[in-house]
């Protein structure tokens, strides 16, 4: 109502429009049922394979704006796209640098959307996200530490092609509760032994966890590890941790 030409509403109307409009960014919405994802991917994906950052963008865009999430966006849209782009690099219908392009173009787009993770309040726990040394591809990495901000964790992001030791130093000095390892590239069963076993000698009750298309599930079972399929995946996980 508009007395004396000041709006004002009501409080508990305030309060009752953010809990109808409050959405968490990394959950479904019926937005992403309904939502067509093989022709955004189609899109998005011959966007990624032309070069065109600004369509790329803006096709993520669209589907925000519609009522996804950005974790929908994330794992519906980015995700497949980028598989579609590594197999046409594997077929041979496109080379390393048309590769490179795409995958930075979606880190653009994933380090523009990063806010929209954010949440305030107390941290859950203190979380480190990092790919296995040699890994250079940080993307998935990247999205990792975006959900678990979402969670409520306190997130260090460390990127791709950390020494061990370099790591084990870092949780000297930042205890972490969780330490995520993004992992596209096959691994021998050693290397996620060592991993799980170099975190765990700095911080003995640090969760770690192993996950992307590159995860062999035995050996991060045998490293006394956790499995992780997807970014969904994940967070079942630490909404029960």
């Amino acid at each position: 109502f508009k007395p004396g030409g000041r709006l004002r509403v009501r409080a508990s109307d305030v309060d009752r429009f953010r809990a109808a409009r409050r959405v968490d960014v990394a959950v479904d919405t019926d937005a992403a049922t309904d939502t067509d994802w093989d022709r955004h991917v189609d899109r998005l994906t011959q966007t990624l394979l032309g070069g065109d950052a600004t369509s790329a963008r803006n096709e993520v865009r669209s589907v925000i704006s519609d009522g996804a999430t950005a974790g929908n966006a994330y794992v519906r849209l980015i995700t497949p796209s980028l598989h579609r782009v590594g197999h046409a690099w594997e077929r041979g219908d496109i080379n390393v640098a048309v590769e490179h392009r795409a995958h930075q173009i979606c880190v653009a787009i994933v380090s523009q959307l990063g806010d929209m993770f954010r949440r305030h309040g107390p941290a859950r726990g203190i979380a480190i996200t990092v790919t296995p040394p040699g890994e250079q591809h940080d993307l998935a990495s990247a999205m990792v530490s975006d959900f678990l901000r979402a969670a409520g964790y306190m997130v260090h992001h460390l990127g791709g092609d950390v020494p061990i030791t370099d790591l084990q130093m870092f949780i000297n000095v930042v205890p972490a509760d969780l330490v995520c390892f993004s992992v596209t590239q096959a691994m021998v069963a050693e290397d996620y032994v060592a991993l799980a076993t170099a975190c765990r000698e700095v911080e003995p009750g640090t969760d770690v966890v192993f996950g992307g298309q590159g995860v062999d599930s035995d050996a991060v079972a045998n490293a006394g590890a956790i499995a992780i399929t997807d970014l969904a995946d994940l967070m079942d996980h630490v909404s029960v941790s």
